[in-house]
């Protein structure tokens, strides 16, 4: 299945820099047969809802082809977060790494898969995050929310132009 995958730190690891350990995630990912077919621009802003001595995130998203079903490949992304030292998961703080599955390559889940309390898809607050759709821009701006039933692009147009993001002039 083709996933898109939102990857994101504001933290150092003991692999190096938030950017550092975000490529480290991305070489973990390839090393457990999840292959990054594209990647988008590294975003950087400042945390939303709430304060960090930290203070800037980088975000990106790519886009995986993976065999795993969506619950397996979860559960990788969290060993690897693990790795990187996350290992308390509270909302709004600073992490190491962050990694979720924002969407499935449209119609390749089925309904039932959406609605598994573990593993929800589309990640259900997508459309509130423009850290989050912008990189998913880059990558697949023509791709539909099944949700919302408009293209990424669309929903980033629609809501985000005021939101502070800092387009860093590389790649993932």
């Amino acid at each position: 299945m083709i996933y898109i995958i939102g990857i994101g730190s504001n933290m150092p690891s003991k692999h190096g820099s938030p950017v550092d350990s975000l490529k480290y995630a991305i070489k973990k990912l390839n090393q457990n047969n999840i292959r990054v077919i594209k990647k988008s621009f590294l975003y950087s802003s400042p945390p939303k809802d709430f304060n960090s001595a930290a203070n800037t995130f980088f975000n990106g998203a790519i886009m995986v082809d993976s065999a795993l079903k969506p619950e397996s490949l979860l559960f990788v992304l969290k060993s690897i977060e693990k790795n990187l030292g996350r290992n308390i998961y509270k909302k709004n703080s600073s992490r190491t790494c962050d990694l979720d599955i924002l969407l499935v390559k449209p119609g390749r889940i089925s309904a039932a898969r959406e609605n598994n309390s573990k593993c929800i898809l589309p990640h259900p607050r997508i459309h509130e995050r423009g850290f989050v759709l912008k990189p998913m821009m880059d990558i697949c701006s023509n791709w539909i929310h099944p949700k919302q039933n408009q293209s990424i692009c669309n929903i980033y147009k629609s809501g985000y132009t005021g939101e502070k993001l800092y387009k860093i002039p590389r790649k993932l």
